[in-house]
C-alpha cells in the first residue's frame, strides 16, 4: 500500500511536492531566516544554493520513497512557496504519525498555517491514521498556540526528546488529535 504526497488545497493555499525550481522561494521565505529556524534542527541557510542542496537532499529524495509524506505551501495569489509541512515518524502497526511545520515570518498571525495543517490531519485520517501527533521545544510558545488551535491535546513535556541546532538535547512538549 503506496502512501505518497497528493495535491490538497484550501481556500487561500495550495498543498503540493516540492520541486527543485522552489529553492528560491524557500531561502527567500523561511530557510535564510534566523527567527523562523531559531527552534529546528538547522542553521539558517546562508545561500540559496546550500538550500537547493537541502531541498535535492533531503525534501525530494523523500519523495522516492514509498511512504512520503511533504507538502509545499504555496500561496493561491502569487504562486510563492512560503512554508513546509510534512509528516514524520509513521507507525503503519498503530496508524499514528508526527506533523512538522516551518512557515516564513512574513505570513505568521494570518491562519495559513492553521488551514494548512487541518488540511494534513483531515488527509491524514483519509488515508487511514488514527492519530497524528507532534512535538515543539518547550519554549516555542508559536507552536504550543497553533497545536491546540488544530485541536490537539497536550500530552504532557518528553524530557531530553530531541537535538536543538546546536546539538543540544532539549524537553519537547507532545500534542495529539485522534480520529
Amino acid at each position: 500500500m503506496e502512501k505518497r504526497t497528493i495535491k490538497l488545497e484550501t481556500d487561500r493555499l495550495i498543498l503540493r511536492k516540492f520541486t527543485i525550481q522552489d529553492s528560491q522561494d524557500m531561502f527567500e521565505s523561511y530557510c535564510s531566516r534566523e527567527i523562523v529556524t531559531r527552534f529546528l534542527r538547522w542553521l539558517p541557510h546562508r545561500t540559496c544554493e546550500e538550500t537547493s542542496r537541502y531541498l535535492d537532499k533531503v525534501i525530494l529524495s523523500q519523495y522516492k520513497q514509498e511512504y512520503s509524506y511533504c507538502w509545499a505551501i504555496e500561496l493561491k495569489e502569487s504562486g510563492k512557496v512560503i512554508g513546509c509541512v510534512d509528516i514524520r515518524s509513521m507507525d503503519l502497526s498503530t496508524m499514528k504519525c508526527t506533523l512538522g511545520c516551518v512557515l516564513s515570518d512574513d505570513y505568521w498571525q494570518k491562519g495559513l498555517m492553521t488551514e494548512a495543517c487541518k488540511k494534513i490531519i483531515e488527509f491524514m485520517f483519509h488515508e487511514g491514521f488514527v492519530r497524528v501527533q507532534s512535538h515543539c521545544q518547550t519554549g516555542n510558545i508559536a507552536s504550543k498556540t497553533l497545536l491546540k488551535k488544530l485541536g490537539m491535546t497536550y500530552e504532557g513535556t518528553l524530557r531530553k526528546y530531541d537535538i536543538d541546532r546546536y546539538g543540544q538535547i532539549v524537553d519537547c512538549e507532545i500534542y495529539s488529535i485522534v480520529k
